[in-house]
């Protein structure tokens, strides 16, 4: 495979000559015809791919998720998530070209201290997203949905403020420490505490009461956050008065960061099903940490990922049942 054709997709945008060299080194190609099958749902394997030519299928129990062309990844989640199996079966659409980086790859990349492994954590964190956005919406449009109870949408932050009697019961019990709270979220789980107490330092504790809408569909990011304890509801809007509840999270679940990795507005509606406390990711945090070159850093990126990955296989799950449904017309 040519070196140009690889530089082409623009992964290695931004490195240096013995950067670029390095990165190359790390990579492994491969060729492969039309109608080959690449990924297959559900093996074990912890490599990520780069689509260098061709076009290729995501598909899902047989159900078509969406396709990936020059310059995109696939396997992200595994390779920088904590998951091993394959969420989705990829199969070639004509003759494709790809390089591979596996987990050895990775290492050596981390042991030069190549900058290519920052700029993969955050590509793959914000392709996660997208691809998450992108199911969300497909959600949307098949979903018939149901009414979501109509309460108070004041500002999440002028709420608790106020009496916290307000709206449904708040919780009773105490704060959650921030590190236990950590130590029990997908992909932060297992990493040492000195790392998980630097992140947990940036983070804020916070009561949101039963029934309280926490974030709103179509609006803007200031913030995300991890469930503690206590249950949320995840939302999409069908039409301006139905709802179709695409996930139910409870402690250990990230939500409210696909927003801040592409810069759009919310793409679901999360609301406290019980007393809940959240663990909050301010926005100037966010975008710290995700530009840190520091090992809280990376952890932050690698959480994030992991956190999304779980969301991502959540969503297609339910647009898969919606898939199996009959149409109502």
């Amino acid at each position: 495979m040519d070196v140009h054709e690889i530089e082409r997709t623009g992964i290695f945008a931004g490195l240096d000559p013995e950067q670029r060299a390095q990165a190359l080194a790390a990579f492994r190609p491969y060729e492969l015809g039309a109608g080959e099958v690449l990924l297959e749902e559900g093996e074990s394997d912890r490599s990520m791919l780069v689509v260098v030519e061709g076009a290729l299928e995501v598909s899902l129990g047989g159900v078509p998720l969406g396709r990936v062309s020059r310059g995109e990844l696939l396997g992200e989640m595994a390779l920088f998530g904590s998951f091993d199996r394959r969420s989705a079966t990829v199969t070639t659409l004509s003759a494709t070209k790809v390089i591979v980086l596996d987990e050895e790859g990775l290492r050596f990349l981390r042991l030069g201290d190549n900058p290519l492994v920052r700029q993969l954590e955050t590509l793959a964190f914000r392709t996660v997203a997208a691809r998450l956005r992108e199911v969300d919406q497909r959600i949307a449009g098949r979903a018939s949905g149901e009414p979501i109870v109509k309460g108070a949408t004041r500002g999440f932050f002028g709420r608790i403020a106020t009496v916290l009697g307000v709206g449904g019961e708040v919780p009773r019990t105490t704060a959650p420490r921030m590190l236990d709270v950590l130590k029990a979220t997908h992909g932060f789980a297992g990493r040492d505490d000195a790392v998980l107490l630097a992140v947990a330092a940036r983070l804020q504790m916070v009561p949101v009461a039963s029934g309280d809408v926490i974030l709103e569909e179509g609006r803007p990011a200031d913030d995300a956050y991890i469930v503690a304890e206590g249950k949320v509801g995840v939302y999409c809007a069908v039409n301006v008065e139905r709802y179709e509840r695409v996930a139910t999270l409870g402690p250990g679940h990230v939500f409210g960061v696909v927003a801040f990795a592409d810069a759009q507005t919310r793409t679901a509606t999360c609301r406290a099903l019980e007393p809940t406390w959240l663990a909050r990711i301010s926005g100037p945090t966010f975008r710290q940490l995700e530009g840190e070159n520091t090992i809280e850093g990376r952890a932050f990126r690698r959480g994030l990922i992991d956190a999304l990955s779980v969301q991502l296989r959540l969503a297609n799950e339910h647009l898969l049942t919606l898939t199996a449904r009959p149409q109502l017309y």
